[in-house]
């Protein structure tokens, strides 16, 4: 009877693994996304960094309106130890929360910046490419008395040397 089973087994096990690579999706993607870019990297930057600045890199400061409080609307970047990964520092009124930002390694130093929004309590944060423009990454503002932190762009980053 044991025979059997594992004679048995000995086929299950074979097909079972060609359904599961048949199933899987080996990279391809139907994601298309207009606000994606595909950045080509042909230099290489080191991953972490020698010096952590204590200071935000960049930033975005506005007063919220209320005639009782001292209130603001503050977005702080912050290095981290790796070269491409920040911390986002956000607070409105009482309101404090984080959130990471990983900027894609296209060759050169990042450049983090913090622009004004189109609507009041709102900024872009994004990053300047090798063609110095900017790029927006991710959104942060002030919706029904609450932080919202969206991505607006996509980035890859293609090595040439493959």
């Amino acid at each position: 009877m044991f025979r059997y089973f594992f004679l048995s087994m000995k086929y299950c096990i074979p097909a079972a693994c060609c359904c599961l690579l048949l199933a899987c999706n080996n990279g391809a993607s139907t994601h298309n996304d207009k606000d994606s870019v595909a950045i080509i990297r042909t230099d290489t930057i080191p991953e972490t960094r020698a010096t952590v600045n204590e200071q935000p890199v960049a930033g975005y400061h506005e007063k919220v309106p209320d005639e009782l409080n001292n209130w603001s609307f503050d977005v702080r970047v912050m290095e981290t130890a790796k070269t491409f990964h920040y911390l986002l520092k956000v607070q409105y009124k009482e309101i404090q929360a984080t959130d990471t930002l990983k900027i894609p390694n296209i060759g050169i130093q990042p450049q983090v910046e913090v622009h004004k929004g189109k609507d009041p309590l709102s900024c872009i944060i994004g990053f300047r490419d090798k063609q110095h423009r900017f790029r927006e990454y991710k959104s942060v503002n002030v919706v029904n008395e609450q932080l919202k932190v969206t991505t607006v762009g996509h980035y890859s980053v293609y090595d040439t040397a493959r």
